[in-house]
């Protein structure tokens, strides 16, 4: 079974200095035991061609299994490790 993953903006803010940020819920299921790659699909609002480098990950499980980030996210996608239990299911809150 190969993971995947679906998102839903869940609001825009601005900071500071101006810089627009969009704060997305990635809701992914169906994750095996050890190492799993899962393309996020997030795009670039200015340019929806291109992939969109999360700045800020956090995991809530749903799930009764340890699951852990594996490396930083990509413009492609996301790094989770699963201890055991396949099937299992998350929601990673991200920044871009």
């Amino acid at each position: 079974m190969s993971a995947s993953a679906t998102y839903t903006t869940l609001y825009s803010f601005r900071e500071e200095r101006r810089r627009l940020y969009r704060r997305v819920r990635v809701d992914i299921t169906g994750l095996a035991s050890g190492a799993n790659t899962i393309a996020h699909g997030i795009t670039k609002r200015e340019s929806p061609a291109q992939g969109a480098v999360p700045i800020e990950e956090l995991a809530l499980l749903t799930s009764n299994v340890a699951v852990h980030r594996t490396q930083a996210a990509d413009s492609t996608n996301l790094y989770y490790t699963v201890d055991s239990g396949s099937g299992t299911t998350i929601s990673v809150f991200v920044t871009v």
